[in-house]
């Protein structure tokens, strides 16, 4: 699922207005860089699940 979804996203990214792909000058993975190192700061959709589930087991365990 976190495949197909950054797939999508970077797809949206990487077109032309019309739908025409075009050429990839950047990393997916470079883009998904925090700002301050160089990237567009947005998130990986596995990197922020596993931190969203990790706040859910972060807020059970101190009883919220």
């Amino acid at each position: 699922v976190h495949s197909s979804f950054d797939k999508e996203l970077a797809r949206f990214f990487r077109q032309v207005g019309d739908g025409r792909p075009k050429y990839h000058m950047v990393k997916w993975a470079d883009i998904c860089l925090p700002k301050e190192r160089g990237g567009l700061g947005i998130p990986a959709s596995r990197r922020m699940n596993v931190a969203l589930m990790l706040r859910w087991v972060w807020r059970i365990l101190r009883g919220d």
